[in-house]
Parts: C-alpha cells; sequence; structure tokens
C-alpha cells in the first residue's frame, strides 16, 4: 500500500497538484478494515472532513454518481445542480487550499464506492490537460489498492446493510417515489413503508431521504442502476 500512494503521491507532483486523496467514500472514523484512506490533505481540513462525515455532502462525491468517467472539478455544474450548500462545501476547501481537481470515480457493484482525486494545481490552467493522465493512474492505483485490501481478491463479499423489504423501498424512494407509491407498489401500508425508510435511515445514521439514498448507494448497497435504470441501465451488464 505505501507503494501504490508513493505513486499517486508522485504522480500528483508531476502532473502540479499539491494534494491528492484517494479514499473509499465511507465512514472512516472506526478504521473499519479494507477502507481506503491516502490523502496529504492539510491535517485541520483532514481531520474536519472525515471526523464530520463531509463525504456525505460533498459535491464531488455526489457528481461521481452522476458520472462514470474522469471529471474536473468545474464540469460539475455542468452534469449536476450545485446547491448553495455544495457550494458552501466548495469553499470550505478553498478556505483551507483545496480546490480546483480532477476525480476519477471507483465503482464495483456490491462494494463501497471511491474515488481517486487530485487537486489545488500549482500552475493555473494545467487541470484540463492532465485529465487522460490522471484517469490512467487514478483508476490504475486505486484498482491495485482494492486488490491489496482485498487479500487479492478481486471483489470483496460482505452481508448487506438492509433487509429486503428496507432496500426495496430504498430503491424506490431514489426513484422518485413517495411513501403511498411504494405502499401500492410493493402491497403494503404507507405506514409500515415510512417505518422501513426510518430503519434504514437509522441503519445509514442520516436524517432523510435523499442521505439514505445517497449514503446505500456510495455503500454499493444498491446500484445507480436499480433507482436511474434508462440512465445507467448498462452498470448491470
Amino acid at each position: 500500500m505505501h507503494a501504490v500512494e508513493s505513486v499517486v503521491q508522485s504522480a500528483a507532483h508531476e502532473m502540479g497538484f499539491r494534494h491528492y486523496a484517494m479514499i473509499h467514500h465511507d465512514d472512516h472514523r472506526t478504521g473499519s478494515p479494507g477502507l481506503i484512506n491516502m490523502n496529504n490533505y492539510p491535517p485541520a481540513y483532514a481531520a474536519e472532513y472525515f471526523g464530520r462525515l463531509y463525504h456525505r455532502d460533498d459535491p464531488v462525491i455526489h457528481a461521481c454518481i452522476a458520472r462514470d468517467t474522469c471529471f474536473t472539478w468545474c464540469q460539475m455544474a455542468e452534469f449536476m445542480e450545485l446547491s448553495p450548500r455544495h457550494r458552501a462545501f466548495l469553499e470550505r476547501g478553498e478556505y483551507h487550499g483545496i480546490s480546483n481537481g480532477i476525480t476519477v470515480p471507483a465503482f464495483v457493484l456490491g462494494e463501497r464506492s471511491g474515488s481517486c482525486n487530485f487537486c489545488s494545481p500549482r500552475v493555473p490552467g494545467c487541470v484540463r490537460r492532465h485529465i487522460a493522465d490522471a484517469h490512467t493512474i487514478g483508476g490504475f492505483a486505486f484498482q491495485k489498492a482494492r486488490h491489496i485490501m482485498n487479500g487479492g481478491r478481486l471483489r470483496q463479499v460482505r452481508a448487506g446493510r438492509l433487509m429486503p423489504r428496507w432496500r426495496e423501498c430504498v430503491v424506490l424512494a431514489g426513484q422518485g417515489k413517495s411513501n403511498t407509491d411504494i405502499a401500492t407498489i410493493l402491497g403494503l401500508k404507507p405506514a409500515t413503508i415510512k417505518f422501513y425508510i426510518e430503519l434504514a435511515c437509522a441503519r445509514y445514521e442520516v436524517h432523510n431521504r435523499t442521505q439514505l439514498v445517497l449514503a446505500a448507494v456510495l455503500d454499493g448497497e444498491i446500484g445507480i442502476h436499480e433507482i436511474a435504470p434508462r440512465q445507467y441501465g448498462y452498470l448491470a451488464v
């Protein structure tokens, strides 16, 4: 793993970026086995980001769900709506010197999602020039790190966090269905659906349906193709 991080660190330097982060989009506070977290973010920002679970509100991570290929942070507004909360998050990062990056999404259905990020360029205007390099290096590095963390297995098999009925409710909620709609589809009472959604929220320690769907996708519990089948149906193949 040290060799993998050395490659990422060297690549960031050669491309002219001050910072890098190759991480799983998950709770890193407990040090769960199998989690990848390599970064050279400023210590104060890293402590705040991981300690307060900022990945749940990070627009860069939200953008990973909307894209299946490398993107620059300045492109995010082209394929997702940046809310005032997103913009405040980006401003907080800029305050700590984290800005203007390239992100390589890393998705394997059934596993936690992740990404490799290079940011804070030393030379303005160099970001777009290195998209292909970042895509190749970031994708390879994350794949190699996963391989090492999984003990040589290509896929980490683990038990799901959601009960089958809870999962069905989360998928349908992700498709924009109301509790009444979900109840009709599943042949249950709206009160039962509300209860299942609340249990799923408690399991992920989130406070609303949007956060719940996001957490389940990032965790690999549900696939993006399930909540947006027209756009991402090919991911199920």
